[in-house]
């Protein structure tokens, strides 16, 4: 039998042909930040439609094998979330859309989609996250060639797909066990030559949490972790970082120079341990690539067609970050989760939070 997916809405639009859908509020992104925004509306007694691109709700973070610092699955977070807003007759949801239009008329923003519906509402949410580097960009690390070098996210899958099973980590190429894996961080992050010079906040401390569950998963696995600088922010992310040490985590600083595959499908890989100042290599049975975060992309349109200011690096600026950090320029329009800057989980699920207090406060200055 199959398994039903926990993160599909249940309860879809129909089909329909230039219909007008009114709210109070239009939330554009149905990952776990519009999810929690639309559940704090709801408690408020304010209702919403979420808009999400993606046939399913729930965005990156359903992708996630554990999530730090309990170490829940992803889908787990995403699935309470839709329970909740699936009981609520306030929160309706449209996936497999975008927006394509927007205008303020007397008040009100008139939002078209791509299915060419129209959506009526007071005031608009933006939580569309992020994109993830294109490791495709760094071609002398192989990915999209060798199939047993991977992104961080593949990996979160072959994590899952491992728990599922019952079974060691497999590799992609032939379905072996992988005993010997290598993570290297800040793939397309702190890079001028590709554009972004950021650091993206969270890849250590999401690479650390993986290399921790595939030792705890098997003990006998070894993990060699290739950084630049360790930046493990935010309460407890040292603590793990030291963890994973104390497992046997080998962390190695330096640049990887170069990945290559043998005939058997391993992957060779050359650095230089700026430490010790000197060249290493080691063979692995998998390599995973820490890869950035970037703007997501339909940042740009969106801030286009809203008049929304972005930054240099293309996130979404905020009108005041100390004291309106959810407010735009534009009256009614307001920003949440990692589209103003990259952050971990839990501060996304703050930010949904606290930005429908933002649109409730807004709200109360109206009669509406």
């Amino acid at each position: 039998m199959t398994e039903k997916n926990p993160c599909m809405w249940k309860k879809p639009a129909p089909v329909m042909n230039k219909k007008m859908m009114k709210s109070k509020v239009l939330i554009i992104g149905g990952g776990v930040t519009g999810l929690v925004a639309a559940v704090s509306l709801d408690e408020l007694g304010i209702d919403s439609i979420i808009v999400e691109k993606e046939p399913e709700l729930g965005g990156k973070v359903k992708k996630y094998s554990r999530v730090f610092p309990d170490f829940r699955s992803g889908k787990t977070i995403v699935r309470d979330l839709i329970a909740k807003i699936q009981k609520s007759s306030r929160v309706r949801a449209v996936v497999s859309t975008s927006v394509t239009s927007a205008e303020r008329v007397n008040g009100w923003y008139v939002v078209t989609d791509s299915n060419d519906t129209q959506y009526k509402v007071k005031a608009i949410i933006l939580a569309c996250g992020f994109d993830v580097f294109d490791a495709r960009c760094q071609d002398e690390y192989g990915y999209g060639v060798y199939p047993n070098v991977v992104n961080s996210l593949e990996l979160e899958a072959l994590l899952e797909a491992q728990d599922l099973q019952g079974s060691l980590l497999l590799r992609p190429s032939d379905g072996k066990p992988a005993n010997k894996i290598a993570l290297i961080f800040c793939v397309g992050s702190r890079s001028r030559r590709l554009g972004n010079p950021y650091c993206s906040r969270i890849c250590c401390s999401y690479s650390t949490k993986q290399a921790i569950e595939i030792i705890e998963k098997n003990p006998d696995a070894s993990v060699t972790c290739f950084y630049m600088d360790i930046r493990t922010y935010d309460r407890g992310f040292e603590e793990m970082y030291q963890y994973a040490q104390e497992l046997g985590v080998k962390y190695v600083r330096g640049r990887v120079s170069e990945c290559s595959a043998m005939s058997n499908g391993d992957i060779q890989v050359r650095a230089e341990n700026t430490l010790l100042g000197k060249p290493v290599q080691g063979i692995y049975d998998i390599v995973s690539l820490s890869v950035g975060m970037m703007p997501c992309a339909d940042a740009a349109d969106l801030a286009g067609m809203l008049g929304i200011e972005r930054s240099e690096d293309g996130f979404f600026t905020r009108k005041d970050k100390f004291f309106s950090p959810h407010d735009t320029v534009k009256e009614g329009i307001f920003i949440a989760g990692s589209l103003t800057g990259l952050k971990p989980i839990k501060d996304c699920l703050l930010e949904g939070n606290s930005v429908s207090s933002r649109v409730a406060a807004y709200f109360s200055r109206y009669k509406s």
